[in-house]
């Protein structure tokens, strides 16, 4: 076992924290209170805008009668929220691992349907870190009018500031955004409060319409489709409600029991302030405008104009602001999980499975960030504008999480199935039938767009799997004829690297060594004479490199900088780091032996310790004549293992230690799907003194 420190810089320790190792992965889980702020804040924030939603859709047709028709919308939409809580708490239960609407879907409907209840997700997460940072921008300039008119720049700043916090960590997150929430809903507590008691003492009166809005006639009599409209755009209360059962993991043990009883605190406190808000709107009438929220009219009219009446109404403001801008935080510790599901299975990069340095998944996180960045700014962070985007995919996921549940009942027929059928069969009739009246009501406001998107979407995660699968297949079968090194190259630079590279050249290939320019090197280049001639160019930089890999035969040489002052009469071992495949750990023994090394050592990086048993097996089945030492990887990354093992052949006698790769080059519109190892490696080893990474490109 070898000493394997933290990939640390002065830098990334500032910024981020120390490096976590992956034995520290239990005392990151959020404790109950942690997790209600942080899974529970989008659906606990939205209560700031959605009564807000149904009165702008009904204002407009019947006037002040919007608000007492308001009431009853709101009721159906608890009653959903009901159905939906307990249809999750059986979800829970089924799924203690995570249970969200891609992993039900994938059990119970395939692989295929699952990518649509996916991206339907993905795409809610998304837009809901748009419309949560836009709500609380719009808190802001509510209170403060003058900030109306940087809207957008407010807004990416928010949402780059909390991509920060994440990136430290999820306990760090918990800390640092736990106490906004509470004090959001101590805020909205003690607005109800004194609400309800004003109205009970015959206090609380109507405001007058803004000046400059006029407002048709009172009336009840309203359209079926405004009706239906106003509920859809009322259901936005509901989102976040899946967050809980896709995060059971973030939970400490036991997680599933855990997990339930946070969903059910999340499903109370949401009733009850969404239906408080939505009587005392219908008591006072408070009109939103452009430039000032419902809730803020509300907060002006309960607690008054007196300084202690001021100092209520700026509290809560800023708790709004502060719950709605936090309540990305529910995206940001969902989306990047739901993404490496996906990436698990094949439809996403793979990169995306691999946790960052604090047991984060990073990749996930920047492309949550970068994602609803652009949608902020495409649309001016308009939360009335972004509103119609948010609720196909949440209710998408809702129906296909409910009906894969219902399946299962039906499959299984376990311990009281037929109970469990009943609430979540009415759990999707209840959801589908809400996605319905959203599409139809919102298409034309924007629904269409995620309508639209979804599928294609998912077509592109077919179209990535299929890639992998071919990919895959071609690299098991890839050949490896035995090997010779027909010429070391040296690229002629100034410094000692040059001088470095040509001693370490001849002490492999004492016999053909050139030193050529950058400019001649790709004309001057040999051509392997035989399949299994290597050329190994020695010294090339990141556009060099790009131009040759894909030119048969040659294979790179990157050497550290210190200790190459006398190589003539070297021991030289060469490590071998088996790929993911058989071929490609076939074309890295090869090229190990065309080397002619004093010792042969093999060794596997364990990143993803599911699939050491096959990479273990194939090794076995290659026949290489030499023992698989498993490497374990404590920060998930490849580069400190090696370094480490290079560290230990140094001592145990080596002079110079050779690491040999073969790692595959992908086309430019393919390297997002892949993670360049490679890289990671030479920049580990570059400060061993007499180490040397050589890479076999494999083109695809």
């Amino acid at each position: 076992m070898v000493d394997v420190p933290p990939p640390d810089t002065r830098l990334t320790r500032l910024l981020l924290g120390p490096a976590l190792p992956t034995s520290a992965d239990r005392h990151e889980r959020l404790s109950n209170p942690e997790a209600l702020a942080i899974l529970s804040s989008d659906a606990l924030s939205s209560v700031a805008y959605a009564t807000e939603e149904m009165v702008k859709v009904l204002l407009p047709v019947a006037g002040i009668a919007a608000f007492a028709l308001s009431v009853p919308l709101s009721g159906v939409v608890i009653l959903l929220l009901v159905t939906l809580i307990v249809s999750y708490r059986q979800t829970i239960r089924a799924y203690p691992n995570a249970g969200g609407a891609y992993i039900v879907t994938r059990d119970n409907f395939g692989l295929v349907p699952a990518q649509v209840a996916g991206v339907a997700l993905l795409t809610d997460y998304i837009t809901s870190v748009a419309v949560s940072i836009s709500a609380g921008v719009a808190a802001m300039y509510s209170q403060f009018p003058a900030l109306f008119a940087y809207r957008v720049p407010i807004s990416v700043a928010f949402i780059w500031l909390i991509t920060c916090g994440n990136l430290r960590g999820i306990r760090m997150t918990g800390r640092l955004f736990a106490t906004p929430t509470y004090l959001f809903l101590l805020a909205v507590s003690a607005l109800l409060a004194v609400g309800g008691l004003r109205a009970l003492t015959g206090g609380l009166h109507p405001l007058p319409p803004p000046g400059g809005i006029v407002l048709p006639p009172e009336t009840t009599a309203v359209g079926v489709l405004v009706v239906l409209h106003a509920y859809a755009s009322g259901t936005t209360a509901l989102t976040g409600v899946e967050a809980i059962s896709n995060g059971v993991t973030a939970f400490r043990p036991p997680e599933a029991s855990n997990a339930v009883r946070v969903l059910m605190w999340m499903g109370a406190i949401l009733a009850a302030s969404f239906a408080g808000i939505t009587l005392l709107a219908w008591r006072v009438h408070p009109i939103p405008t452009a430039k000032k929220t419902l809730v803020s009219e509300l907060g002006g009219a309960i607690f008054g104009n007196g300084s202690i009446g001021r100092s209520g109404q700026l509290a809560l403001q800023i708790t709004t602001t502060g719950i709605l801008v936090l309540a990305a935080n529910t995206s940001y510790s969902d989306f990047p999980r739901l993404a490496s599901f996906h990436a698990g299975d094949g439809y996403l990069p793979r990169p995306l499975r691999r946790r960052g340095r604090r047991l984060v998944f990073s990749t996930g996180i920047l492309t949550l960030a970068g994602a609803s960045t652009m949608i902020v700014v495409a649309l001016g962070a308009s939360v009335h504008r972004l509103i119609p985007l948010y609720a196909v995919g949440v209710f998408a996921s809702f129906t296909f999480s409910q009906a894969g549940m219902s399946i299962r009942h039906w499959r299984r027929r376990e311990e009281h199935w037929r109970r469990g059928l009943a609430i979540n069969a009415t759990g999707a009739v209840g959801s589908g039938f809400a996605l319905v009246v959203v599409a139809v009501a919102k298409f034309e406001r924007g629904a269409w767009v995620v309508i639209l998107l979804v599928p294609v979407v998912a077509t592109v995660f077919v179209a990535i799997h299929r890639h992998y699968e071919r990919t895959d297949r071609r690299l098991a079968d890839l050949d490896a004829p035995e090997q010779r090194v027909d010429a070391v190259v040296v690229v002629a630079r100034r410094g000692g690297a040059t001088d470095a590279a040509r001693r370490w050249a001849a002490a492999v290939q004492p016999g053909n060594v050139a030193l050529l320019s950058p400019r001649r090197l790709a004309r001057r280049l040999p051509d392997p004479r035989h399949p299994g001639d290597r050329v190994l160019v020695a010294g090339a930089g990141h556009r060099l490199r790009r131009r040759l890999a894909r030119r048969p035969g040659v294979a790179f040489v990157s050497l550290s900088r210190p200790g190459w002052e006398d190589v003539s009469a070297a021991r030289h071992a060469v490590l071998v780091v088996a790929g993911e495949t058989v071929g490609l750990s076939r074309r890295a023994v090869a090229l190990a032996r065309a080397l002619a090394p004093a010792d042969l050592h093999a060794a596997y990086v364990e990143l993803d310790p599911e699939r050491t048993a096959a990479i273990v097996d194939g090794w076995h089945r290659l026949g290489a004549g030499v023992a698989l030492e498993v490497l374990p990887s404590p920060y998930r990354e490849p580069g400190g293992p090696v370094a480490a093992k290079v560290r230990a052949l140094h001592e145990d006698g080596a002079d110079v230690v050779s690491v040999v790769m073969a790692d595959v080059v992908p086309r430019w519109w393919q390297r997002p799907l892949y993670s360049s190892d490679a890289r990671v490696v030479r920049a580990a080893v570059a400060s061993v003194p007499r180490t040397v990474v050589v890479e076999d490109p494999v083109p695809l």
